[in-house]
């Protein structure tokens, strides 16, 4: 099997859409890619946020279930939300003023974490307002290429440009750990410390124990998803995961990209999920991404009737 080649996407639940989309924009400088709906209940936006171009790897996604109430941190969630950003050369310069702007905004931040050991890198914890806990990271540029987008608050050069990592809260991190490195072929790189294909930034995990189950609310973790490049590679992983006994949906059409959803030791929902077609796949222009209301083709003939049950969006401060 070929590795997973690092985080696609990361999808999270919001019960307050408007504020959502202020601040993953205006606070955090990301471009609304993608404002449609869950695929699976029309009722629900799905907003896509990003770098520049909607490249995978960078997409924090919500659901707008309003109904539900605040997420419980626990046993069964991912818990915590890396995202990077270049140090410039001065991890803590950049994480300090990121933390000005952010308390600034009314933003409560911890304080600046420092390296700790090798592999790990300066960080900024914080949450959003509905209480999901993130974490700015501070990484050096390396090889990997940014698009920032024009939003970015302090500037292009400190945008949050992706995801770093992701932490999975589970009762046994001993019988998770086990499922990434031999069904999954993680690569242990700590205590607790895991990555994937290529690793370094964008490819890796950490384990936490909690003896009390989480609940995957409003502010909470729904899953995450890892890249495979195609359908080819979802079906192999399809049958590579029945080797092992473990179920999954199969491969499911996004339009944007195709999935394989499947629960590991620990409850956590993971996806796996393709490198494209992407966000234009729809017919809406790059440069106009995110602004109006996109449908893949086999909804677009129920437009009128989801666009009724769906509540009106303020434009991000950008697109005014």
């Amino acid at each position: 099997m070929n590795a997973l080649d690092g985080l696609h996407h990361l999808t999270a639940i919001t019960g307050e859409a408007a504020a959502n989309l202020d601040f993953y924009t205006r606070v955090l400088g990301l471009r609304l890619v993608k404002k449609t709906v869950n695929q699976d209940d029309l009722s629900a936006y799905h907003l896509f946020y990003a770098d520049a171009v909607g490249s995978p790897g960078t997409d924090v996604t919500f659901f707008d279930w309003r109904h539900l109430p605040r997420a419980r941190v626990g046993a069964g969630l991912v818990t915590e939300v890396g995202l990077r950003v270049r140090d410039g050369g001065d991890p803590a310069g950049v994480l300090a003023r990121w933390k000005t702007w952010l308390e600034g905004q009314g933003v409560a931040c911890g304080p600046v974490t420092p390296a700790a050991e090798a592999g790990d890198y300066p960080s900024l914890p914080f949450t959003d307002p509905e209480g999901l806990p993130l974490r700015l990271v501070a990484e050096p540029e390396g090889e990997a290429t940014f698009y920032p987008w024009k939003a970015a608050p302090l500037s292009p050069e400190s945008a949050v440009v992706g995801l770093s990592e992701v932490t999975l809260t589970v009762f046994e991190p001993e019988a998770t750990a086990v499922f990434l490195e031999n069904v999954l072929g993680f690569r242990k790189t700590g205590l607790l410390r895991y990555e994937t294909g290529a690793g370094g930034p964008g490819a890796r995990l950490r384990l936490a124990a909690s003896p009390e189950p989480g609940f995957a609310g409003a502010g909470g973790v729904h899953h995450v998803a890892w890249k495979v490049k195609d359908r080819e590679e979802l079906e192999a992983w399809k049958a590579h995961l029945r080797r092992f006994g473990v179920g999954s949906s199969g491969p499911v059409d996004r339009h944007y990209f195709e999935s394989l959803y499947f629960r590991i030791p620990g409850g956590i929902l993971f996806e796996l999920a393709t490198e494209g077609p992407g966000f234009t796949a729809d017919g809406e222009p790059a440069e106009h991404l995110g602004e109006s209301l996109a449908l893949p083709p086999f909804l677009e003939k129920s437009r009128a009737q989801i666009e009724a049950g769906l509540r009106p969006l303020p434009k991000p401060k950008y697109q005014e």
